[in-house]
């Protein structure tokens, strides 16, 4: 196996590991009763510890290495996560995980990558990014559509799905930025730490930290190990096979997330997860939309980039 392949699996498997997580969030919003806010921060913080403390000696030395300068850059990234991932979890109690999925990451978040590597990055959008574009917005409508009414559905939870995926669609061009100098473990690690760090000052500064019971830690303990492994691999891929690539991989997230959710229903028939009001329609529009970000990365096609930092 290349070393391109390697990273595309890498990708794919993080797009696999987010959507038992978005389930996973769902069911800890829905059954635990936890708060999204609680559920956004504390296993982002427990993530980013344990990738801290995998490789102890590089993230003390990214964190002298950045700078004054570095620094803001980095807490605007991990505001930028923070809100993201908040605005995300939050989505998903409301609007349930698939539909989530295939709103936001699965479709929006694409066309947003690629819109920013354009202006921020010098890409130029050819014909097939255009159209590309195009089948992605489509793809969205359809999983937004209310067959009942004949109306789009836009609620604050497709609302915020949408939002969450431009924020953390600048989070990636941000971050991709900086691993072109700075090692991915320590970078992930301080990434997911101080974004979930910023939402419990956030949530204690505004009283509505709520402290869960020994089951809720315990869930909270489970869900932390979902974000380091999956950041990471995500990450990983960015420098190597480029943006565009890895959030046309990561697309794949919506249709696995549905996937995930009937595997949990079919396992637990009894469990509260929220699927789309159509189930077809929505799935339908999660690979229309995938063909567009397939469009996406068709003209991008090509080697893997040399590494420019070691893991």
């Amino acid at each position: 196996m290349d070393t391109r392949s390697k990273y595309i699996i890498g990708v794919m498997t993080s797009a696999l590991i987010v959507a038992f997580e978005a389930v996973a969030v769902e069911g800890a919003i829905n059954t635990a009763h936890l708060t999204s806010l609680i559920v956004a921060s504390v296993p982002q913080m427990i993530g980013g510890t344990i990738l801290m403390l995998a490789y102890p000696r590089g993230t003390s030395d990214f964190a002298r290495g950045l700078g004054q300068r570095g620094w803001l850059f980095m807490m605007a990234l991990c505001a930028m996560v923070a809100g993201g991932v908040f605005m995300w979890f939050d989505a998903v109690g409301r609007i349930g995980a698939s539909k989530e999925a295939i709103l936001g990451g699965g479709s929006s978040e694409v066309l947003f990558v690629v819109l920013l590597s354009a202006v921020f990055l010098s890409e130029r959008l050819n014909r097939w990014e255009i159209l590309g574009s195009f089948l992605v917005l489509g793809g969205v409508f359809l999983v937004l559509a209310n067959t009942e009414t004949l109306q789009l559905t836009l609620g604050i939870g497709e609302i915020e799905a949408i939002v969450s995926s431009l924020m953390l669609a600048i989070s990636i061009i941000m971050t991709t930025k900086l691993l072109r100098s700075h090692d991915l473990t320590p970078l992930s690690g301080v990434e997911l730490f101080v974004s979930g760090l910023i939402l419990v000052l956030l949530g204690t500064a505004i009283g509505v930290i709520k402290m869960p019971d020994v089951n809720g830690a315990l869930v909270l303990l489970g869900l932390g190990v979902f974000p380091s492994v999956s950041l990471l691999a995500y990450n990983a891929g960015l420098p190597q096979i480029g943006e565009s690539l890895t959030s046309v991989l990561f697309a794949l997230n919506g249709v696995m997330t549905v996937g995930a959710q009937l595997l949990i229903l079919f396992l637990l028939p009894k469990a509260s997860l929220i699927l789309p009001q159509n189930l077809g329609l929505a799935v339908l529009g999660g690979l229309i939309a995938f063909s567009g970000v397939y469009l996406l990365y068709r003209p991008g096609a090509g080697s893997v980039k040399p590494p420019e930092r070691p893991l």
